[in-house]
């Protein structure tokens, strides 16, 4: 175990970190490119951001555990910004134009296969609200009739009731 680094052991680990920043540049390209997917609001912008930084910090940190031994060296932080930036400012322009370019074509083609599908899907669903609108009519008819069914019976309780009552009073009445 070394507590003080030698100039050539610096430079390597400075190297390393410099090429893990590169990487995580990379990394940061992927996450970009599935946000142009799905789209880019700002709470999946947020999202996305966080889980980057978070995948960032613990993909550091076994960095830092296998190259150093766990330690946190100015050099090491320096050289992964470094690398992130190089990455970004140089393949990463490069990259960001051609996948938006694929995100694009992609798009397109999958909106030239859906298209068919999305046209059934919408014959079916007016197919179903036809049928739902001619049963909720027929509801609202059927509702509008029950309303009167139970006075127009002769047979119910109530109704026979006044039948007889009305009939036996109608009777003595003309004796």
């Amino acid at each position: 175990m070394e507590y003080i680094q030698g100039l050539p052991a610096q430079t390597e680990l400075f190297l390393l970190s410099l090429g893990f920043g590169f990487l995580l540049g990379i990394l940061y390209d992927v996450f970009r490119t599935l946000r142009m997917t799905i789209g880019s609001s700002d709470k999946l912008i947020f999202a996305a951001d966080l889980l980057y930084f978070l995948i960032c910090g613990v993909l550091s940190f076994f960095f830092l555990l296998v190259t150093d031994e766990g330690r946190l060296r100015f050099y090491t932080v320096l050289g992964e910004a470094l690398g992130w930036m190089i990455y970004y400012f140089s393949l990463g322009t490069v990259a960001m134009k051609v996948s938006a370019a694929a995100v694009r074509t992609a798009k397109r083609l999958m909106s030239f296969v859906f298209k068919p599908i999305k046209f059934v899907i919408r014959k079916i669903m007016m197919f179903f609200k036809k049928i739902a609108d001619f049963i909720k009519k027929r509801i609202k008819k059927n509702s509008k009739k029950s309303k009167f069914i139970l006075q127009n019976g002769k047979s119910l309780v109530y109704n026979l009731y006044s039948y007889f009552y009305n009939y036996n009073f109608n009777k003595n009445k003309g004796k």
